[in-house]
């Protein structure tokens, strides 16, 4: 739990103060000596000396006195009397009998006058004791005057003020608390503070307000009481947490000027709640400024109010934001027009991130465009997927394209073989024709294979890299000599990834020959794999992944493709580059480890 600010008040300093003590004795020497000997035993007091107790009075009333030492045996009046005369006026100020005549009679009489102190006078011995009680009883007149004053200024404060314990019940309250609630406080009193509030009201306390009070120590903001009639009561509440467990309620019924921030607070926390980045723009400024900000586009942003407020909103833009973007906000703009689109910002840590950017215009009652509104909210991902979406469209639209051409290719070749067989009765064409339809065969297959791929990906765990690519069985070429150098535990569907790996070792005993070396090992974040065959010409890695690309004169342009979809559909990235021995190496990165 938060350290209550409550902790952090100074005590009353008391050693700083000087006592102002008032000595009271008809024999001048006496209460002179007695002066001297108080002011040596104690370093902050200051001594008044007077012989004459009818002067006590008047001195009294109009300074400003902390104790009364008094001797009791005077003439016209003894200390008993002046004690009560002084009572009588109100001086509830400590008062000390301190006489030379003591007895068991005047002590009784002394204490039930009232007398906080009393004291028979004796040698210098007696001075310490004296002393030392007067040091009692005046920071005890102070510690009680404080607190008097402080309950009288809470008693009578315009504003609400109240103390809850550990368990939420009310222990006190002053009237303009109860007052705030069109109560009276001996019926709130010992009430649970929820007596006070509607049931949405009690629901905000417990899930937002009281753990912030919890966390922070403090809470401070609007809230909606109930009357005793059950009127709701806009109202300004402050939270303070105590050492003892419950907290101390500040509380103002707030004006219709407050009823107005309190809606704003109310629609703020609303948009913070959904989530949207929010600024209001002043048109009219010059360079149209930002005005407000909400709690959404700071965490959106990373940027605060102090660096946000007085700028136009383009202080978000960056090196690849889309020039045509801003020109259409900028039109809609100057023409005083609401825009949606998507733009390219950058945050405060200059991390680009796609914006759903929505803006519309504030006009006053004349249709004068007098701010701008604009809400945010983040769509990177969403962006990628769309992205993503659109690839996979134009990849599908090449790929019907190849299909066609591939498919028909060999299907005229055996329709023509087969024609010229019969009438020609030329059984060569025949053998043209079975290897046309062996292509056809081995094109459908790879076809299938691609088609395949998003239905593989449906069973993702934790596989060992290196299992994979030793179960040679699974392999339609053997890769004898395949070396797994290194391996370790991915994420990936099995199946999935015995085909890619298939794909892989055909693609090198297609182009290098069953005896080329081929190595798999590991990287940080994936695997790589790579042969000693010729490798891939760097001008041509960008279209090894197209469909229907293929340097060999027999070969279908799919098993590259087929790799690649595997890759995509597992989430990752899929590079090519050379090995150490001039063949291909093929990276993949983006890979989960369990």
């Amino acid at each position: 739990m938060a350290t209550s600010p409550l902790s952090e008040m100074a005590p009353f300093d008391l050693d700083n103060r000087l006592m102002s003590v008032l000595l009271v004795d008809d024999d001048e020497s006496l209460v002179d000596m007695s002066s001297a000997f108080l002011e040596r035993e104690i370093d902050n007091i200051e001594t008044t000396t007077l012989t004459d107790p009818e002067a006590v009075l008047n001195e009294v009333d109009e300074g400003n006195y902390d104790c009364v030492v008094s001797d009791f045996d005077m003439p016209g009046m003894d200390g008993l009397e002046l004690l009560n005369k002084l009572r009588e006026d109100g001086a509830d100020l400590p008062f000390v009998l301190f006489t030379g005549k003591g007895s068991e009679e005047i002590a009784s009489q002394a204490i039930t006058a009232g007398v906080d102190e009393y004291l028979q006078k004796g040698g210098p011995e007696e001075y310490p004791v004296l002393a030392n009680k007067i040091e009692n009883l005046v920071e005890k007149y102070w510690a009680e005057t404080q607190v008097q004053r402080g309950f009288l200024a809470i008693e009578s404060a315009e504003e609400g003020i109240g103390i809850i314990d550990e368990d939420g019940v009310y222990q006190y309250m002053n009237e303009a608390y109860a007052g705030v609630y069109n109560r009276d406080r001996a019926e709130l009193v010992g009430e649970h503070w929820d007596v006070l509030y509607p049931p949405n009201e009690t629901e905000r306390f417990h899930d937002e307000i009281l753990p912030e009070l919890e966390t922070t120590g403090t809470w401070r903001g609007i809230s909606t009481g109930v009357t005793k009639q059950g009127d709701p009561v806009p109202e300004r509440l402050v939270l303070t947490q105590m050492d003892s467990g419950g907290h101390v309620c500040i509380v103002q019924e707030i004006s219709q000027t407050d009823e107005l921030e309190a809606e704003l607070a109310l629609k703020n926390r609303a948009l913070d709640a959904a989530g949207l980045g929010v600024v209001i723009t002043d048109a009219t400024q010059e360079d149209n400024p930002i005005v407000y900000m909400n709690e959404g586009f700071e965490d959106l942003t990373g940027y605060d109010e102090e660096e946000v407020l007085g700028r136009n909103c383009r202080f978000l833009q960056g090196e690849d934001t889309d020039p045509d973007t801003v020109a259409a906000i900028r039109e809609a703009i100057d023409a005083g027009e609401s825009i949606s689109t998507d733009i390219l910002n950058y945050n405060a840590d200059g991390d680009p991130f796609w914006n759903l950017l929505e803006i519309f215009p504030i006009a006053d009652d004349t249709g004068t465009v007098t701010n701008f509104v604009g809400f945010q909210r983040e769509i990177t991902d969403r962006r990628a997927y769309k992205e993503d979406i659109e690839s996979q469209l134009d990849w599908l639209g090449e790929f019907g394209h190849v299909l066609s051409h591939d498919l028909k290719t060999p299907l005229s070749v055996i329709q023509g073989n087969l024609e010229l067989a019969k009438e020609l009765d030329d059984t060569d064409r025949l053998d043209d024709a079975v290897d046309a339809a062996d292509r056809l065969e081995a094109l459908v297959d790879d076809l299938a294979n691609v088609m395949q791929q998003g239905d593989l990906v449906t069973e993702v765990h934790s596989v060992e890299l290196g299992d994979v690519f030793r179960s040679w069985d699974a392999f339609e070429t053997p890769p004898e000599s395949l070396d797994v150098l290194d391996s370790k535990p991915i994420l990936a569907d099995e199946h999935a990834l015995v085909r890619l790996a298939d794909n892989l070792v055909k693609n090198t005993v297609e182009h290098a020959g069953e005896e080329t070396a081929m190595r798999v090992g590991t990287l940080p974040d994936g695997f790589y794999y790579e042969d000693d065959g010729p490798g891939i010409p760097e001008s041509e890695r960008d279209d090894v992944f197209k469909p229907g690309f293929t340097t060999k004169e027999d070969g279908t342009g799919f098993g590259m493709v087929s790799i690649k979809q595997i890759a995509l559909a597992h989430g990752w990235e899929v590079t090519i580059d050379e090995s150490e021995t001039g063949g291909a190496r093929f990276e993949f990165t983006g890979i989960t480890e369990p």
